[in-house]
């Protein structure tokens, strides 16, 4: 069933939520990203059709928040999440890159599993409706997670697929998608992130990409053979602002239910699948 009222009404919700949302770290009483793992161990899931978009994307940025906030910021010293030992060096930022990954894929296998192609436009639309309650949420970190998932070979090429999807949509994906993009390093992101107070899920790539830029691009030593403070400052300041982000958690009541979906990588395929899947609902046209 197609809904076109159903990306307004919930942006209405999610400003309202938004109003609600504290800017006081709640501490020991907010839920754990453990406890939330375990919760969803061993139980039965409830399919995607069963949540709301506005559901899904207040436990997207719960769980995106947990995720992020748990990098220590010893981490963003010496690029150590582009060493071979990146595992042992940055854990929690390999943890949150593959979190990524994970949701991208969770969201690309949601859209392909379906075989009639009606299901795939709704799928593609309540997705696009998530991505902007995301925005609203101030959480960056998903519309990219989102949005990425749309450019994937497997969801792109879906030509008679795209061609159903509203106007509407499609017009949303595109702000979306420039809201988020690399284009000018992050320039429209790094906007709304000035703009914007916490809570606050950013981009994680963005910080790491400025800072691999910062200590490839500056000496630790002047040519006086000094210590470089002017490169410390500039490394200084964007750990500040990640830990900004950090500090300041949502005040978002958190529903297994939900959760339990967005974590469950029962279903999910890999690049390869999707693309054999892709093909298999809509086989590529003979030249």
């Amino acid at each position: 069933m197609h809904d076109p009222e159903l990306l307004t009404q919930e942006r209405k919700a999610a400003a309202n939520i938004i109003r609600t949302l504290t800017q006081e770290d709640p501490g020991d009483n907010q839920i754990t990203l453990e406890e939330i793992t375990q919760m969803a161990e061993g139980v039965k899931v409830e399919p995607f059709e069963n949540h709301s978009a506005l559901e899904i994307a207040e436990q997207l940025t719960l769980l995106d928040h947990l995720v992020f906030r748990k990098i220590p910021y010893e981490e963003f010293f010496g690029q150590g999440w582009m060493k071979v030992e990146k595992n042992e060096r940055t854990p929690y930022i390999m943890k949150t890159t593959k979190h990524f990954n994970d949701i991208s894929n969770l969201i690309a296998s949601e859209i392909i599993r379906n075989e009639d192609i009606n299901a795939r436009v709704s799928a593609i639309e309540k997705w696009v409706a998530v991505a902007d309650i995301c925005r609203c949420l101030h959480n960056y970190n998903a519309v990219l997670e989102i949005t990425s998932s749309m450019n994937r070979s497997a969801i792109f090429r879906l030509k008679k697929t795209w061609l159903k999807v509203s106007k509407q949509t499609k017009a949303l994906i595109d702000k979306l998608q420039k809201l988020v993009s690399s284009e000018g390093r992050f320039k429209n992101l790094r906007e709304a992130l000035k703009n914007c107070d916490p809570p606050c899920v950013p981009y994680l790539g963005m910080y790491l990409t400025d800072l691999a830029f910062i200590e490839e691009g500056t000496p630790n030593y002047t040519e006086d053979g000094l210590v470089n403070f002017s490169k410390m400052r500039m490394i200084s300041h964007i750990i500040r602002e990640i830990r900004q982000f950090q500090q300041t958690a949502y005040k978002i009541e958190h529903q297994a239910k939900v959760t339990q979906y967005l974590l469950d990588q029962s279903f999910v395929m890999d690049e390869e699948s999707l693309y054999e899947s892709s093909l298999r609902i809509e086989p590529k046209l003979p030249t």
